[in-house]
């Protein structure tokens, strides 16, 4: 190489660069020497990048293993490091995980606050609210009890020390704690702890900086070399200063890459390599958390980059929907009294165990295909859960199977006589005859009785329960109302042409009986337990499912019987739109996920194809494309019952699960609502689960002609996968997610992958069906969900061998009415088996901000009852 000219540079001076070599510090000094290597590949074998390396593979490793750890080994944060140092520490949201790229990097800093409040509760304790040391090594809490189990020196049973037995230890009695947990666990953070993500962090700053330096390396070499070929003879300022420039830029070059390079004492051996590579990778780190942290608060400061929380909503939607709903106006639906009724009997919310018993003896004529043969015994083994709080609505009279249970009518007895000292009055037959008018109006609430119209309010109003709450209360209290709303019974207000009341004789004279008059009100509506019950309903895309899955699982009426079937199908015709479409919710206008949904759920259901409403949905369908231009969970529903074949169907691969939980898809990053869906969609999808009788069946013949607009045979179902209607289309999918959608289409259908795919499918089927299996069993078969819910008891139809019969299915069966409810304008399907605890605690806390507790009793006392019962302790 020719020599490097003498070339001026900043301070005035003359240097000759062909004299200057670079001198690296021995942590970016290659270890093997002489390598066959270019300058820049050589840093692949220097000591930081060696420990970069080796913190990531190790992050990651420890990570997988705790994510594969059961929870009962693991320990968590506890209540201090939750308050104090959590990762949305800085910005309010968005220094977490969960946050933006920028966040992270600018604030997620804060995990070294977190790891040295780990280490110091781990080592010292810390001291309570009264400066006395507080133990933090008794079950778990200890923030560094990660460390390990420690054991008592005398026995390995002190962990059954309970709180009074160390309550009554001596003060100067030292006894070792039992710490539990791993390494690096964080309940709140998962496992990516507070030890594991400040190495994985450190790891991806040290190989960063490994990388850069690697760049700069060969900057330096193309510059040395551009400067060999510089003209010496040229002038002007101009070129002068770019000749400065490019020599100032080497000499900047030159001294970061010699930084630390005077500091080599005692880096001739294997550990004095090691402790200077240690002290270099820590001062690196450290001079880049602080600038990193500056950056991120001039920005926020300058309002060049203002962080986000990671639930902010962000911005508006840029595909807004721009339609209204639309419903034919002032057409009132009124509920058939045939609906209502069946066989002389009348629909009834049951509540708690008169719930429990209703199930029981619903299900004790079928016999399980592993029980014992006991019938009803046996199936009461199965319906596991505490009654408190559950409601369902039956045909089926008020049975008492056990005359010594603690059932919440023996409750509200035993309240009745502490708190009004008088025992429960009889029940009269003649009530509802002599108070029906009264019932009707307190219950519609000045609406038309037991009428719809979704052109006014889309909601109802649950007259059907209010009815029955107040005919309840009634019965139980002598036809008498609450004091405070007693003038309803003796005055009947009247209304002039307006609708205005004409006498203000009865109108509350302060603020404080107006919310007397509105607790007692609610008395009214209390159920026996303690709770308020309501309408959980809303979305249209939940009773379907369950439509669905009863139909592939063989009909069976145990599960929606005809006279739930009826209520269906009303609830489904009120809620069409103008346009013959449904929306994806109540308030929601005509979509065609709705609609094709909610058209395959009313042909299941037993509607005829030649209806005028029937023939209205499939107009708006046709008209849209058919049913191809739907949503993928449309097309799932549909693949399940045989009116699409998979292959219009994206991949959702059940292998996906068998991933490192710190992979970024991995599907335990999902929200737990999407996750638990897409587990059992994993299961049928690598299954390829079919409703037997698809072909053979002549409804389903019949929904592949009505839903397409062209012959079934003919549709090419993989250019499909992709078709979604405009109107459905509110978060267009990304490009990056069609072509990995297309990958996996490549991996599902070429014969190259069948020996890998077949291979890693079975273990990934068996891990869904372990999941679900769990999730069953801890919440009793209710699942997070409904939609969760109808997919679960596909799974356990299809893992059971199609068996109705089988205990698992059985069970599902069994929570079905947990998740319907029945209202003016039909049965439904709810979000979820009701929201009493969530709204009876409102409720009472609206009590006790009135000051109202004492005043109302037994409202309170059920209301303590119910959530005392409720508690997950």
């Amino acid at each position: 190489m020719p020599s490097l000219p003498c070339l001026p540079i900043h301070d005035g001076t003359c240097v000759n660069f062909s004299t200057v070599q670079l001198s690296l510090p021995t942590p970016l000094k290659p270890i093997i020497s002489n390598l066959p290597l270019p300058s820049c590949w050589e840093l692949l074998f220097s000591p930081l990048c060696i420990l970069g390396a080796t913190l990531f593979v190790t992050s990651l490793l420890a990570s997988h293993k705790l994510s594969r750890t059961p929870l009962s080994e693991l320990g968590h944060v506890g209540a201090r490091g939750r308050k104090h140092f959590s990762w949305n520490e800085s910005t309010g949201g968005g220094g977490g995980i969960g946050g933006s790229f920028l966040d992270y990097w600018f604030y997620g800093g804060s995990v070294w606050i977190r790891v040295g409040q780990f280490l110091w509760d781990g080592m010292f304790g810390h001291a309570d609210e009264e400066g006395e040391a507080s133990d933090q090594n008794v079950g778990g809490e200890n923030l560094f009890a990660c460390f390990g189990v420690t054991k008592s020196s005398g026995s390995d049973d002190s962990s059954a020390l309970n709180a009074r037995e160390r309550n009554e230890t001596k003060p100067n009695t030292q006894q070792k704690r039992i710490g539990t947990g791993i390494i690096g666990y964080d309940s709140s953070l998962g496992s990516h702890g507070p030890l594991i993500s400040a190495l994985l962090r450190s790891s991806i700053m040290l190989l960063s900086w490994c990388s850069t330096i690697s760049f700069m390396v060969r900057t330096h070499g193309e510059i040395k070399l551009y400067l060999t070929k510089v003209d010496t003879e040229a002038s002007g300022v101009l070129y002068e200063a770019f000749l400065k420039g490019i020599v100032f830029l080497l000499q900047t070059i030159e001294s970061i890459l010699n930084a630390g390079e005077s500091n080599q004492a005692h880096s001739d051996n294997c550990h004095g390599i090691l402790f200077t590579t240690i002290i270099y990778a820590s001062a690196y780190i450290a001079l880049l958390e602080v600038t990193l942290f500056v950056l991120g608060k001039m920005f926020a400061f300058f309002r060049i980059y203002d962080p986000k929380g990671v639930s902010h909503p962000g911005g508006p939607r840029q595909h807004k929907i721009l339609r209204i709903p639309k419903w034919t106006k002032d057409q009132q639906h009124t509920l058939p009294k045939e609906l209502i009724q069946h066989e002389g009997s009348t629909w009834r919310c049951a509540v708690a165990h008169d719930a429990h018993n209703d199930t029981i003896e619903k299900f004790s004529g079928i016999a399980s295909s592993d029980g014992d043969g006991k019938g009803g015994a046996n199936v009461a083994d199965f319906l596991t859960g505490e009654p408190f709080g559950r409601q369902i609505w039956t045909l089926e009279a008020k049975q008492c199977r056990n005359a010594n249970e603690d059932t919440e009518d023996g409750l509200e007895g035993n309240l009745r006589k502490e708190f009004i000292n008088a025992s429960e009055n009889s029940r009269t037959s003649q009530i509802e005859a002599d108070y029906s008018d009264l019932i009707q109006e307190l219950a519609s609430g000045g609406r038309s009785p037991l009428a719809f119209d979704p052109s006014k309010n889309p909601n109802s109003c649950d007259q059907l329960f209010r009815a029955q709450m107040i005919l309840s209360y009634l019965e139980r209290n002598g036809g008498k109302l609450p004091k405070d709303i007693a003038y309803l019974q003796n005055h009947k207000q009247k209304s002039d042409d307006k609708g205005q009341t004409t006498s203000d004789s009865n109108a509350p004279k302060t603020v404080i009986e107006a919310a007397k008059r509105g607790i007692a009100f609610y008395s009214l509506l209390q159920t026996p337990d303690g709770h308020w019950a309501g309408d959980y309903g809303g979305p249209h895309f939940l009773l379907p499912g369950l439509v669905v899955a009863w139909y592939v699982m063989g009909c069976p009426s145990v599960m929606i019987s005809p006279p739930q079937q009826a209520l269906m199908l009303h609830y489904l015709k009120v809620h069409q739109q103008e346009d013959g479409g449904w929306g994806t919710h109540i308030e929601s206008p005509s979509t065609m996920f709705g609609t094709v949904i909610c058209y395959l759920a009313v042909r299941l259901l037993g509607a005829k194809h030649d209806e005028d409403w029937i023939v209205k949905g499939r107009d708006f369908i046709q008209k849209e494309g058919g049913a191809v231009m739907t949503s993928s969970w449309a097309k799932f529903w549909l693949c399940l019952v045989g009116c699409m074949e998979w292959t219009g169907h994206n991949s959702v691969p059940p292998e996906m699960w068998l991933l490192p939980n710190w992979f970024p898809f991995h599907p335990g990053r999902l929200w737990c609502h999407c996750r638990m869906v897409y587990l059992p969609m994993g299961y049928l999808y690598g299954s390829r689960f079919v409703y037997s009788n698809a072909e053979s069946d002549p409804l389903i013949a019949k929904l592949r002609e009505e839903l397409y607009c062209q012959a079934y045979e003919s549709i090419d179902w993989d250019k499909t996968r992709h078709l979604v209607a405009p109107m459905d289309n509110y978060s267009p999918i990304p490009t990056f997610m069609k072509f990995a959608q297309n990958c996996l289409s490549i991996y599902e259908n070429w014969t190259f992958f069948r020996p890998i795919k077949n291979a890693m499918r079975k273990a990934g089927l068996e891990f869904c069906l372990e999941y679900m299996r769990a999730e069953d069993l801890q919440t009793n078969y209710i699942d997070i969900g409904p939609v969760n819910k109808a997919l679960n008891m596909v799974s356990a139809f299809h893992a059971a061998n199609h068996d109705i019969n089988d205990v698992a299915v059985r069970s599902h069966m069994m929570r079905v009415p947990d998740y319907l409810w029945i209202a003016e304008d039909g049965m439904k399907m709810q979000g979820y088996n009701g929201s009493q605890c969530w709204d009876t605690s409102f409720a009472i806390q609206a009590v006790w901000e009135c000051g109202m507790l004492d005043k109302f009793p037994l409202l309170s006392s059920k209301v303590w009852a119910y959530l005392e019962r409720c508690q997950i302790l």
